[in-house]
């Protein structure tokens, strides 16, 4: 690579980054005003654990490191795979992801490297609730159609949240968007199976709107992940886009979803040849 390969390819990121910057992706902890403490006793295995950082005001946001900082390994950006998730939440409307970006400050001569969502105060986890309001069961319905689509594999009691106001929180959305470049696009949880296979999906107009609402968002959604998604990007964007188009054309059909996982898998991925097809 000459000299002006790398000032142009210098200048592309650059200017990915100063978007980032105007759409919240990337940001700075500075901003949020004047640390008061952070919490280290959180740690949860790894190179470093989760830690709060209390402001000032009473407001609190949790870090995660960006382990490729730590190990020699080539891990997944995980950090701003997070960010991502949070970008899609509100352009599909789901309004559960709470506000996260990457953050690269310094905190008393700490380097925060990683990614900061949101502190949600007061809140107890799926595990504490015994059941949902109306509002709180449509909403963790349309999650799991949202966490379907992202590719999430790690959604549980313990990372939604609950406030008591009609709405809940989904936190910690690092395991998604394809993590590893073997991974299988294909794979997904039994739970999104059960779930449409209890309910006739075109008598419920929020699951209707929102799964109408991730189609025609879907170039924007892909070109996100295109724009700031490093590693694994293309299988990324395969994952999202099948799914999307095949929860759609399910809709189209107008007949009850599968209740086989055979049959799941089997239009997947004739949705993913069909998509490999256009491209070349």
């Amino acid at each position: 690579m000459d000299k002006q390969e790398i000032t142009n390819k210098k200048n592309d990121s650059d200017s990915i980054r100063e978007e980032g910057i105007k759409a919240g992706i990337f940001g700075s902890i500075k901003d949020r005003g004047e640390v008061d403490q952070v919490v280290r006793d959180r740690l949860m295995g790894g190179p470093r654990g989760p830690e709060k950082i209390i402001f000032k005001d009473g407001s609190a946001v949790i870090f995660k490191c960006d382990v490729r900082r730590y190990w020699k390994a080539q891990n997944p950006d995980t950090p701003i795979r997070e960010a991502i998730v949070y970008q899609i939440d509100k352009i599909v409307g789901l309004g559960a992801v709470p506000k996260t970006m990457v953050i690269d400050d310094m905190i008393d001569n700490v380097r925060y490297d990683g990614s900061v969502q949101e502190w949600i105060k007061g809140a107890k986890d799926g595990y504490q609730i015994e059941r949902f309001t109306y509002e709180e069961k449509k909403i963790f319905e349309q999650l799991k159609i949202f966490d379907f689509v992202i590719g999430n594999s790690d959604r549980h009691l313990g990372n939604v949240l609950f406030t008591g106001d009609d709405k809940l929180h989904a936190i910690d959305n690092g395991a998604c968007l394809i993590i590893e470049k073997d991974e299988d696009i294909l794979s997904f949880s039994d739970s999104i199976i059960h779930f449409f296979s209890r309910h006739v999906v075109h008598d419920m107009p929020h699951i209707v709107e929102f799964i109408e609402k991730f189609y025609y968002s879907k170039d924007m959604i892909l070109n996100l992940i295109d724009k700031y998604i490093h590693d694994n990007t293309e299988l990324a964007k395969l994952m999202v886009e099948s799914r999307i188009n095949y929860l759609h054309n399910m809709l189209k059909r107008d007949r009850p979803f599968s209740r086989k996982y055979r049959e799941w898998r089997k239009g997947l991925q004739e949705e993913i040849q069909d998509i490999l097809k256009k491209r070349k």
